[in-house]
């Protein structure tokens, strides 16, 4: 966009009744040509547009295609790549839109949730189901929650004790409590009823 704005400005500024400006860059195009745009680098080259005409002049955009083999196209693109490796220079341009700056701040947030989900004590079995955090919210945020896949999804539920009768776990007991002698593997587990009809209590 910012390539578009300034040929346009050397066109206004010219005397060439007729100018055709081509540009690899299809969506700057859009923008530019479209009904209307809240692109702020927009504004200035459509006002510039419109003078060049109330002039009586002209100027037509183009798009070509990029990496086609265009000997103009290619030109450009190597101009370009020796300015940006060989000049230290300060950007035209370095402004971006709330949505990009509300996505950089939500994926920070996310590491750091995940960081602190797995360097944490707790939860190691939903962990199991869930290794990271935003796949948990992806999964979780389209179902219902019930008690029973709460008590699946944390451990709870008696299923150490399932599990140890069949001696594939050493403990009868959830992680989360100090054995008490009861039958019920912790505090979550009481008066839920499963599919088979067994209850713990």
């Amino acid at each position: 966009m910012v390539a578009l704005q300034r040929a346009i400005r050397r066109v206004k500024n010219g005397k060439d009744g007729l100018v055709n400006i081509f540009s690899d860059f299809k969506s700057s195009l859009e923008v530019l040509t479209g009904p209307r745009t809240y692109h702020p680098l927009a504004h200035e080259p459509r006002r510039d547009v419109s003078e060049i005409v109330a002039e009586g002049r002209a100027v037509r955009l183009f798009w070509v295609r990029a990496y086609a083999g265009l000997a103009g196209n290619e030109r450009a693109d190597e101009l370009t790549r020796r300015v940006a490796l060989t000049k230290k220079m300060a950007a035209d341009y370095d402004k971006f839109p709330l949505s990009y700056a509300k996505k950089v701040i939500r994926a920070a947030n996310l590491e750091e949730w995940q960081e602190r989900y797995a360097e944490g004590s707790t939860g190691e079995i939903t962990k199991c189901f869930f290794p990271r955090v935003e796949q948990a919210y992806r999964v979780l945020r389209k179902i219902e929650m019930t008690s029973q896949i709460a008590l699946t999804l944390t451990g709870h539920g008696g299923f150490a004790q399932y599990l140890h009768r069949f001696k594939l776990k050493d403990s009868p007991y959830c992680a989360c409590v100090i054995p008490l002698g009861s039958r019920t593997c912790c505090t979550f587990s009481r008066n839920v009823q499963f599919s088979c009809g067994s209850v713990w209590r």
